[in-house]
Parts: C-alpha cells; structure tokens; sequence
C-alpha cells in the first residue's frame, strides 16, 4: 500500500550530556528520524520510526537519510510531538509503497528484566499483537527490537543508552546496569515531558526500559541479512 513516510528533527537539547561518562562533550540539538502509520497493518493508529545515526547539520536534505544506517532497529512509537518548546520539526515527507514483508519482526516477552531464559516469542509482518505471536527462543531473537510503544521521550532516552553501549564496546568507558540506570533517570528526569512525573513513575519507567535496551545489540554490528528478522 501507498504510504506516507515523514520525516523529522527530534530535539536533544534538554538530555543532561554534560552529566553523562563519556557524553560531556557532546552538544547534539537533535537527531533525525522518520515514521509512516501502521493502522493499515495493525488498525492501531501507530507510527514506525526509523531513528537515523545523523545529527545536527550533517545532513543538508532529508533524501540524503536513505543512505542513513539506523542508530537502532525500526521500532513502533506514537505520533511525534510537533506543538510546544521541544517540538519535532517536520522536514519533509515522500510517499512509498509498503508491503507487510517489509516491516520489521519484534520481539517479546513478559519478563521486565529481558532475561534470556524467559519465555520469547515474535511478531512479523505487520500483526504486532500478542495473539499473532510466534515462540521462539532468546539467541533467535535477542537481535530484534521489542514490543513495545516509543514516543519522544523514550526516543531521547534510547539516543542515550546507544550512544554508551558504543563507549563501553569500544572501552572507552565500563558502566554496572545500575550506572546505566542512573543515566536514564536523570535523562528522564530532565526531559520536557516525563521530568514532570513523579519519581515512582520514573524509576519504574526506567526499570522497564533500561534491561530490554541493554539486551538489544548494537544495530550497526548486526549481518544485515537478519536486521529486523527473527532466525527461523
């Protein structure tokens, strides 16, 4: 089907880099990313978005992001803020024809902690529900992205937690889950929308996340032949 794939400058200058190990210099304003709406494969009114690794003026059009590798897998989000002072700036938009082979396999599962000996399964084409799941075993699909709702914030959180996972790869820094933790409650705590909840909700919020985002290799280091899909 004919879809419309939008494209957007998510802004990052509320993130606390100067806080962060390894992050101090940074000063990213924003990232670009992209999304179409899955109501013709789920009947759910979300989006899939694509978060690019390119940042600030390194790109001069936004035609230039297909050439773009993801920072992480294609994940499902809600519709992207565009009111008010961290609003994402749309910066164009093309129109694509989409098929359900082409959308991203996820993966699930009801253990917070992301542990590889919980119960796994995956959902593909489309049929993001847990009724169409599929059980499969962690090693299958440790690789894939979650099942799981994005949006601005934990977007700027997931920019975040990527960006470390590279420092501690490349040992430019060693980092406990509980530092890794630390990091994304102050980048909750920071952010224009989740800063104003209460603490049991961010520390909550960052028990759920933090585990399933740790688990998730670095898209960049994946065979390209099994990005997005399940190991059959």
């Amino acid at each position: 089907m004919k879809l419309t794939n939008t494209y957007y400058k998510l802004p990052l200058s509320n993130i606390p880099f100067q806080q962060i190990p390894t992050l101090e210099f940074m000063s990213y304003k924003f990232i670009y990313c992209s999304s179409f709406p899955l109501m013709g494969f789920m009947g759910v009114d979300f989006q899939l978005m694509s978060v690019y690794d390119a940042y600030d003026d390194q790109v001069l059009d936004f035609s230039e992001l297909k050439e773009k590798e993801l920072l992480f897998g294609k994940v499902i989000s809600g519709k992207l803020s565009t009111r008010g002072p961290s609003k994402c700036l749309k910066i164009g938009s093309v129109e694509e024809e989409v098929i359900a082979t082409m959308l991203p396999d996820l993966k699930y599962s009801a253990d917070l902690n992301c542990s590889s000996h919980g119960n796994w399964f995956f959902m593909r084409e489309g049929k993001y529900m847990l009724f169409s799941s599929i059980k499969s075993e962690f090693e299958r699909v440790r690789h894939l992205e979650h099942m799981a709702t994005y949006g601005d914030s934990i977007i700027r959180l997931r920019v975040v937690m990527e960006l470390l996972k590279k420092n501690v790869k490349q040992g430019k820094v060693e980092l406990s889950i509980e530092d890794f933790k630390n990091v994304a409650y102050n980048v909750l705590k920071s952010d224009p929308v989740l800063g104003r909840a209460d603490e049991d909700m961010l520390k909550s919020g960052v028990d759920v996340w933090v585990p399933c985002m740790l688990t998730t290799p670095l898209y960049e280091e994946l065979p390209k032949n099994i990005r997005g899909k399940a190991i059959v």
